[in-house]
């Protein structure tokens, strides 16, 4: 009742705010002379409404600024109900954005004056053009915090009908399945879930990243995963609460999202927390998204509610509704917003598509649950309740084009070869050839059912062309979460999130035949996949693989290898696991490694059959709730005259040494062996399985080779080199130090 009266005296002041919120064009927020001819980005916008009291200022004129000249004595921040604000005058990282954080937030219903005065001097030397513009705050702080219980993001899951093993199971057989309690690993949680390995058919190289997550009504845990091809987990660790987003970003640590602490954490190599992030300005953080940049930087998402009295908006609306608005920020190494971008600015609340109730008491118009850097340093954002993909302006923050979806209010673009077009979208990507993916859930599909997209744009003719689509077999609906990975040898990795039954994640060939896929158990999910080129530091092998030579059936030969713990405290290696059991371990576990140093351990090859064998060796550190693990390759051949094992070089086989010098600053030599002729691949990939050089790609006697690798043009970080020539696949990591 006392909200009510609150808000019917409150009606002038709250029409003034919808007004500039929904029925001025954006053309206007500029219209002050001298702002859009002199300044190239303002934050918050001219004239913006529902603004955030503890807003910081963010000013660009667009050239290098000259930090001597830079002085809080040249900005005026004034506040109608606080008064004049002192505060801290920064200068960012990229040396053209100043940031003014005042010291003591703004009053609620306030409005905010800001003149810029002559003072401040680019490095050309000119002074910034003085300006004076206004902003006004929120009048009341709304009380709703996003809840990051698994029963409060998804409440669709809860007491949903039983999945249909029988039915949803797509067409392979599975009696390859792999459940990790019985795979060596035995101090596993009770509630570890048991994932099966459906399909394993010539996957590409590299590790899956999964965050399963489990619930029902009264309980739910969360884990980070990092799975190999055979699907044993490299890494897990286990958290009481849900999980999301666990990937692999351009600076080579891991990062995901905590849902017990609403904040984002980074990982270094070693698996240790290293950072965390969170929104600036008064946001709350969302769970959605992170992508740290190559700068440094950090692209990240805000969820904001506020009070919106929808009564005035659609008929029957909530005169007191709560309508949750997206953020985009950039923030710098300094965790400093140098960028936000706002919903309330440039969508209206009535461009969400029909099945969001806008005469609800809480309203999520926007749902942005993607963010991406295009090609061109412009971003792509994901707004699923729009069914719309827009791309965004990253200097000035204005809308460059909006591609829409099956019920989009506000689709610019004429589509091609897709009678159907998306629904409730997840997981927009810009990928190397040019063309775009996303996770199109299908929400509004009729019938139900759900694909993974790609789509070739012609930005400037506004065409969007469906050049590619997969869908399971049977045709699977996923209501929520979903992502798309195009890999570098073209396959495709599909997360299919609340799926109504097998597959959770899917490899698949460009012919779209299937390459793998797990099936996770009954009430877990994992929000996003991906797959990335990984091992970790943490517990290295030297070498990280091992061949044997014509060993004949009923003999058997060794070979040692060193292995190295880098931690800085002993550690315990208490599970061994062999994919193949012609490949053991002579040494029995446990064994303890001391910090910083390393044992000595003999593999042995006893062949039963005729043939090549190949497998993997699994060791790790299993601490119950945490598992770390490094595995070494082994591949051994039969021969009944001689028997011969080398773990360097061998001359008559498929080899890729490891690079010489490593780390290396700018060139490096790379070495390779091909047992016969052909057509030789020598690719170079940054750690986000993006092609960087092409170093060999023709016809190829057999014979060794050496090719120098120049990197002068690329920056610090680690790499890939991976070797192909029509037979065999081989993949080193090479570190770039400059």
């Amino acid at each position: 009742m006392q909200n009510n009266l609150y808000y019917r005296s409150k009606t002038i002041s709250y029409l003034f705010v919808l007004y500039f919120l929904i029925i001025v064009p954006l053309v206007k927020i500029f219209s002050q002379p001298g702002i859009r001819e002199n300044y190239q980005y303002l934050s918050p916008l001219p004239n913006a409404v529902l603004v955030q009291p503890e807003t910081d200022i963010i000013i660009r004129q667009g050239n290098d600024i000259n930090p001597s000249t830079l002085s809080d004595k040249f900005i005026e921040i004034n506040g109608s109900r606080s008064g004049i604000h002192r505060g801290k005058l920064i200068l960012s990282d990229d040396r053209k954005t100043v940031i003014f954080i005042p010291d003591t937030p703004f009053s609620l219903g306030e409005i905010v004056k800001v003149l810029i005065k002559k003072g401040i001097r680019n490095q050309n030397g000119n002074f910034l053009v003085p300006i004076k513009y206004q902003f006004r705050i929120i009048e009341k702080k709304v009380s709703v915090k996003r809840n990051y219980a698994a029963s409060s993001l998804f409440p669709e899951l809860i007491n949903k009908p039983k999945r249909n093993i029988t039915n949803g199971r797509i067409n392979t057989d599975i009696s390859n399945k792999i459940k990790f309690e019985k795979s060596g690993f035995d101090s596993l949680p009770p509630d570890f879930p048991v994932i099966d390995l459906m399909i394993n058919d010539n996957p590409s190289p590299g590790e899956f990243f999964i965050a399963p997550f489990q619930f029902t009504a009264t309980t739910q845990f969360g884990y980070l995963m990092i799975l190999e091809n055979d699907g044993l987990p490299v890494y897990y660790k286990r958290f009481n609460y849900v999980q999301l987003d666990f990937k692999l970003q351009k600076n080579g640590n891991l990062t995901y999202f905590s849902g017990s602490s609403g904040k984002y954490y980074e990982m270094n190599n070693f698996y240790s927390i290293v950072d965390s992030f969170t929104c600036g300005n008064g946001y709350q953080t969302d769970m959605h998204e992170l992508i740290i940049l190559s700068n440094g930087h950090a692209l990240i998402i805000a969820d904001d509610y506020q009070y919106v009295r929808m009564d005035t908006i659609v008929a029957g609306g909530d005169s007191n509704a709560v309508v949750e608005g997206n953020i985009i920020q950039e923030l710098d190494q300094d965790k400093n917003v140098v960028f936000q971008w706002r919903s309330w600015d440039h969508y209206q609340i009535t461009d969400a598509t029909p099945d969001i109730d806008l005469t609800a008491a809480l309203i999520d118009y926007v749902h942005c649950n993607a963010v991406e850097e295009d090609s061109d340093g412009n971003l792509l954002i994901s707004c699923r309740h729009m069914d719309e993909v827009t791309k965004i302006d990253r200097q000035t923050g204005d809308i460059i084009w909006r591609l829409g979806g099956v019920h989009c209010k506000n689709n610019q673009f004429t589509f091609f070869n897709d009678s159907t077009g998306f629904s409730h979208q997840h997981d927009i990507r810009r990928i190397p050839n040019g063309n775009i993916t996303l996770f199109d859930n299908g929400n509004l599909h009729s019938p139900l059912y759900s694909r993974a997209c790609e789509y070739q744009l012609d930005e400037i003719n506004k065409t969007a062309t469906l050049v590619w689509q997969y869908q399971n077999d049977p045709i699977t609906y996923n209501t929520a979460m979903g992502s798309v990975q195009r890999l570098p040898e073209e396959n495709t990795l599909i997360g299919w999130g609340f799926n109504d039954g097998p597959p959770g994640v899917s490899e698949i060939h460009p012919d779209n035949s299937k390459a793998w896929a797990i099936s996770l158990p009954e009430n877990v999910y994992t929000y996003r996949a991906f797959k990335y080129f990984w091992r970790t530091n943490f517990l290295v092998t030297d070498p990280d693989s091992i061949s044997f030579l014509n060993v004949q059936v009923g003999n058997s030969d060794t070979a040692n290898f060193i292995v190295t713990n880098n931690s800085d405290s002993t550690l315990l290696i208490n599970d061994i696991y062999s994919s193949d059991s012609s490949f053991s371990l002579l040494q029995t576990p446990p064994f303890q490694i001391p910090s910083h140093s390393n044992i000595n351990l003999t593999v042995k090859f006893e062949p039963a059959i005729e043939g090549e064998v190949e497998g993997w060796l699994h060791l790790a550190s299993n601490r119950y709730t945490e598992l770390i693990a490094q595995t070494i390759f082994v591949r051994g051949t039969t021969d009944s005259v001689f028997s011969y094992v080398d773990i360097q070089y061998i001359t008559d086989e498929f080899k890729l040494s490891q690079n010489y010098p490593n780390p290396f600053n700018p060139s490096t030599n790379i070495k390779y062996h091909i047992p016969t002729a052909g057509m030789v691949s020598l690719k170079v990939y940054d750690i986000l399985g993006r092609e960087v050089a092409t170093l060999v790609n023709e016809e190829k006697p057999a014979g060794s080779y050496e090719v120098e690798f120049s990197a002068t043009a690329l920056s610090s970080g680690i790499y890939f080199y991976r070797l192909t020539d029509g037979n065999f696949i081989q993949t080193n990591k090479m570190v770039l130090m400059k």
